[in-house]
C-alpha cells in the first residue's frame, strides 16, 4: 500500500500540522545524522514546552514484507533500485569511509563482525530446547498476587446488611464505587482515575462556582476536588485513547483507573483490549504487566436504554486469557471486589450494572476501607434443598423476588451469585447443585451463545450423575434490546420466566 493510497494528501504531517501547540518537522529518515538532528530538536521541546511533536521520518521498506510476499509482483525495478540507494545500513557506512571515521577495512571487518553475530546467534536459537509444554501457563497471570487468595478474605467493619441503621448508614452502589475509590488513592498514590465526564469540572478554576458533575451516574464525584487535577481528568469521547493511555500509564508503574461510560460504546477499544492489555504480561515472558482497572458501565432494565444502553456481552471478556472479570450486583460486593481489583497486579474489567447504581435492595452500609473479597468466590444469595439457580448482576433480584413467590408453593430454591465472572466458582456451583440436583443457569445476555452457556456446559459434562433434570438457561431473546418499556419486559429475562422455568423444572 502506497503512502499516496494510506493517507488523505499523501502526508500524515501536513493532516496535522495546525494542532495547536504541537510541533512538526519532516527528515528523510535513511538519512542517520539528519534524524538525529530533528528528533534532537523534538526531544528538546518536548522538554522545555512540555507540548508533544511529531517526527515525519520519510523511510522505504525494503525487501518483501514477509516471507510469504514477493514485492516484485508490486514494485517496478526502477522502484526497487530508487529504495536499494536509500539503504540507511549501505548509506551511512559509505559515509564513514568517506569522512575518514573507518578504513575500508575497518568496514569490512565490522561487518564481518556483524554478520558473525548473527549467525551464532541464529545458532543458539536453533539448538535450544523448546520450553515445556506446561510453560503455556506462565505468565497468564500474576504470580506475585494472587486475588483469588485468602489473603483477599475480609470481614466488614461494619454490618452490611441492608437496612442496617447505625452508625454505618446504607449506600447506593454508587455512592460506595466514590467512597472505595477515594479509600483506595489516599492508599496507592499511582491510582489515576480518568474517562469521560469523570472529573466534578474539566477547568480547575470553575470548581469553586459549580457544584461539579463527577460522571455521568456521579460515581466519582469530589474526587477531584479531593486529589487534584493530576489524578482525576476527564479524557476526550474516544474508548481506544481512554483504553490505550491506560495501559500505556500501567506499562510505567502507574495504577489507571479508567472508566468507560457504556458497555455499549467499549468496542472501539477492542484492540487495545485483546491485543495489548490482557496479553502483554505473557507475550513479554513476565517482563511487562499492565495493572489496570477499567470500570464499565453494564446492562439493561432501563425501560427505554433502547439498543445503544442496554447490552451487555460480559462473555467476550470472560473469554479473554489475562483478563480479570467481575459483575457484583450488591454495594458491598462492589465495595469488596473493587478493593480486590485496585490491590491486584492483573488488568481487571469492573462491570457495574446501571440498573443496580441506585435500587434500594442493592444498598449497604460501606464495609471499610480494608474490605476485600476474593476473585472467583461467588456468594450464596439465598440458602434452597431443590432447584439451584446460578446468576449475576441485575438477574439476582429477579431470582429473589421468584424464589420468593414459589416459596409460598412449597418449592426451595437456591441462589448462587457469581459475582465473579472470570474466574469464577466453580465449587460453589457444584457444591448447589450436588444439593438440590437441578439447576438453572439465568443471566441477562442473549441466550444463545452466553456467558450462562459455559456454566451450563460444565455442569452437563462435569455433573451429570447428580442431575435429576436437563440443565435450563433463562436469558433474554436473540435480538437486540428495544426502547419500549414493554418490549423490554418481554426481551429481558423476569422473574415470571425464572417462576416459569423452575416450576418446569420441577415438574421433570
Amino acid at each position: 500500500m502506497p503512502i499516496e493510497a494510506q493517507t488523505a494528501g499523501g502526508s500524515i504531517s501536513k493532516l496535522v500540522v495546525n494542532y495547536p501547540g504541537l510541533m512538526v518537522e519532516e527528515c528523510d529518515g535513511t538519512d542517520v545524522l539528519e534524524s538525529y538532528a530533528v528528533v534532537s530538536r523534538a526531544a528538546a521541546y518536548c522538554r522545555t514546552q512540555r507540548l508533544p511533536a511529531l517526527v515525519h521520518a520519510h523511510v522505504t521498506r525494503p525487501y518483501s514484507h514477509s516471507l510469504s510476499d514477493d514485492e516484485n509482483l508490486y514494485k517496478t525495478p526502477e522502484d526497487r533500485e530508487s529504495e536499494a540507494h536509500r539503504d540507511p545500513v549501505t548509506n551511512f557506512g559509505l559515509f564513514l569511509v568517506r569522512e575518514g571515521i573507518l578504513e575500508g577495512h575497518e568496514m569490512e571487518e565490522l561487518e564481518a563482525e556483524v554478520e558473525r553475530e548473527i549467525l551464532e546467534a541464529t545458532d543458539r536459537a536453533l539448538a535450544a530446547e523448546a520450553d515445556s509444554v506446561d510453560s503455556i501457563y506462565a505468565s497468564v497471570y500474576s504470580p506475585d498476587i494472587d486475588p483469588t487468595g485468602p489473603q483477599f478474605e475480609a470481614t466488614p467493619s461494619q454490618p452490611n446488611h441492608v437496612g442496617h441503621n447505625g452508625p454505618g448508614k446504607p449506600k447506593t452502589m454508587v455512592e460506595t464505587i466514590s467512597a472505595t475509590l477515594a479509600d483506595e488513592m489516599a492508599r496507592d498514590e499511582r491510582i489515576v482515575v480518568f474517562g469521560e465526564d469523570v472529573a466534578d469540572c474539566t477547568r480547575e478554576q470553575n470548581l469553586a462556582h459549580l457544584k461539579g458533575k463527577g460522571g455521568v451516574f456521579k460515581a466519582t464525584a469530589g474526587l477531584q476536588r479531593k486529589f487534584g487535577s493530576v489524578r482525576v481528568f476527564n479524557t476526550p469521547i474516544a474508548e481506544a485513547a481512554i483504553v490505550g493511555r491506560a495501559f500505556g500509564m500501567a506499562v510505567r508503574g502507574l495504577k489507571p483507573v479508567a472508566e468507560i461510560q457504556f458497555f455499549d460504546y467499549i468496542w472501539p477499544a477492542m484492540m487495545q483490549l485483546r491485543n495489548e492489555l490482557a496479553n502483554i504480561r505473557w507475550r513479554s515472558g513476565g517482563h511487562f504487566k499492565a495493572p489496570v482497572v477499567l470500570r464499565v458501565a453494564i446492562g439493561g432494565y432501563l425501560t427505554g436504554g433502547g439498543i445503544y444502553h442496554s447490552q451487555c456481552g460480559e462473555v467476550t471478556f470472560t473469554h479473554i486469557p489475562g483478563l480479570r472479570v467481575v459483575m457484583p450486583s450488591t454495594a458491598a460486593d462492589l465495595c469488596g471486589l473493587l478493593h480486590t481489583a485496585l490491590r491486584s497486579d492483573d488488568p481487571v474489567m469492573v462491570l457495574e450494572h446501571k440498573h443496580l447504581y441506585r435500587q434500594p435492595y442493592s444498598r449497604s452500609p460501606y464495609p471499610g476501607p480494608d474490605f476485600t473479597i476474593p476473585f472467583g468466590k461467588a456468594r450464596v444469595a439465598r440458602e434452597g434443598t431443590d432447584i439451584s439457580i446460578i446468576t449475576y448482576g441485575a438477574v439476582v433480584h429477579r431470582a429473589e423476588v421468584a424464589a420468593a413467590e414459589l416459596a409460598r408453593d412449597g418449592v426451595s430454591v437456591e441462589i448462587i451469585d457469581l459475582r465473579s465472572l472470570s474466574p469464577y466458582d466453580w465449587d460453589a456451583v457444584a457444591a448447589s447443585v450436588c444439593k438440590t440436583n437441578r439447576v438453572i443457569v439465568a443471566y441477562e445476555d442473549a441466550q444463545s451463545w452466553g456467558y450462562g452457556a459455559e456454566i451450563a456446559a460444565r455442569i452437563a459434562d462435569e455433573l451429570f450423575d447428580q442431575l435429576d433434570a436437563p440443565v435450563r438457561r433463562v436469558a433474554a431473546t436473540d435480538t437486540f434490546c428495544a426502547y419500549h418499556p414493554k418490549l423490554e419486559h418481554a426481551i429481558l429475562p423476569q422473574s415470571e420466566d425464572i417462576v416459569r422455568a423452575v416450576r418446569d423444572l420441577a415438574a421433570y
